[in-house]
């Protein structure tokens, strides 16, 4: 149990006082440090006596005094997350096709990444000690997938190796304090219906600290051999869903249930204004995603139509299937604006995993090339969202392979359109 230090920042007191990448953190002021968190937790005080543990094994005692105007400087080694230990029907990863990047088949189920990252947890995870740990550091908000306040059904749906009565969980983190978002995947014959009111109902119980309830339909991919059969969201059944949250919202006058952008989109109804969202509390979760990104749009309009001038030349948006009708309108728009240029759409249907998945994160650089070729000069606007933090596709392809395979200059629109960055210069 220890925090092995990844590198120590040059200047920082870390520095001055001779701590070393490599070395291990035993304990701080008496106390045990088992990860980032309780490095972060335990080093705000005045006086800092670090038992330290280096590459021989050999122990040293150290202590280091803050100063206002310095930090600690201390980089600890990447966090290795607790694997998920359940069976759900649903899960994505497990529709994921062969021959991927390892990372996009981890697993994690831990509550340190669902406080610090939004991460959604189903506290099946939790291991002796960690709630008392939960409490006495005050881990708050969690970000909860719960599905089924029906602990027969919630197993159903998740085949847990160690299933828990969730609800009960929830009062008992309540009870000190503990606050939580809520998160239901929505599987058509599982948990929608009667038993989605009977789950949403159980979680309007005013001794549950529930910040937000968002309710997103189940993503199936083509890759579900060997797999249990499931249906998908039609029309139909997301204008169901989308009613019963309404009535929902109604009959509790209660403002905090919020259906995922996806259903609206599948039901062929308008998605909600800004207001609806309050505070975006699930915005990450593709809920009010596309209302917050309309409404940013029309604020910043003037700045981005100075650009496109100034740009010059014609442009094309490629967007997904869910956001079409936004785009559309975001397109006509700028037309209207715009002299001697031209702003056309092209929605990207996503072949790679199969025509059911309509979300801008999943598009793949294969789909990009295979259904874009532009036919004469013309600037491409791609959502940033299609790499992740290292600049690369889901299916391994860096930024400067989709500006080589489409040989024309590249826009990355950030899905709220509160930054552009062109791959050859900057466009903000």
């Amino acid at each position: 149990m220890a925090v092995r230090i990844q590198s120590i920042e040059p200047g920082s007191l870390a520095h001055e006082n001779g701590l070393q990448g490599g070395d291990r953190i035993i304990s701080v002021n008496g106390i045990p440090i088992r990860d980032f968190l309780d490095l972060q937790f335990y080093v705000n005080d005045y006086q800092l006596d670090f038992i330290l543990e280096d590459a021989s094994g050999s122990q040293r005692e150290l202590s280091i005094y803050r100063e206002l105007a310095k930090p600690l400087g201390i980089i600890p080694e990447d966090y290795r997350h607790r694997n998920c230990q359940n069976n759900c029907i649903f899960c994505f990863i497990d529709q994921m096709p062969p021959g991927m990047r390892k990372s996009l088949y981890a697993k994690d189920d831990d509550y340190l990444l669902s406080f610090v990252y939004g991460n959604y947890i189903t506290l099946t995870n939790l291991q002796e000690g960690d709630l008392t740990r939960i409490l006495d550091q005050h881990i708050s908000p969690l970000y909860v997938s719960l599905h089924s306040s029906n602990m027969d059904l919630r197993q159903e749906l998740m085949r847990s190796a160690h299933p828990v009565d969730v609800m009960a969980t929830l009062a008992e983190l309540s009870d000190s304090g503990i606050e939580f978002h809520i998160q239901i995947v929505c599987v058509p014959g599982f948990n929608d219906g009667l038993e989605l009111k009977r789950t949403i109902s159980d979680l309007m119980d005013k001794e549950l600290n529930i910040l937000s309830i968002g309710v997103v339909p189940v993503g199936l991919t083509k890759y579900r051999d060997g797999l249990c059969q499931l249906n998908s969201f039609d029309q139909a059944r997301a204008a169901q869903v989308l009613d019963i949250l309404d009535e929902l919202r109604t009959s509790y006058k209660c403002q905090i249930i919020y259906p995922a952008d996806e259903l609206f989109v599948l039901a062929k109804r308008p998605v909600p204004e800004v207001e609806y969202y309050q505070d975006f509390p699930q915005l990450e979760n593709g809920i009010g995603m596309l209302s917050l990104s309309y409404a940013n749009f029309k604020k910043r309009k003037r700045a981005i139509l100075k650009e496109l001038r100034q740009s010059g030349g014609d442009f094309v948006i490629l967007c997904s299937t869910s956001a079409k009708s936004l785009i559309a309108q975001i397109v006509k728009e700028l037309n209207l604006r715009l002299k001697g240029q031209k702003v056309t759409l092209q929605v990207i249907r996503n072949d790679f995993f199969g025509e059911q998945v309509t979300v801008a994160g999943l598009i793949t650089f294969s789909d990009i090339v295979m259904q874009f070729s532009p036919k004469k000069p013309v600037t491409v606007i791609l959502p940033d969202v299609i790499f992740n933090h290292e600049g690369f596709t889901l299916d391994g392809k860096s930024r400067e392979d989709v500006r080589g395979a489409l040989d024309t200059p590249i826009i990355l629109m950030d899905q709220l359109w509160e930054a552009w960055v062109c791959l050859d210069k900057d466009f903000t």
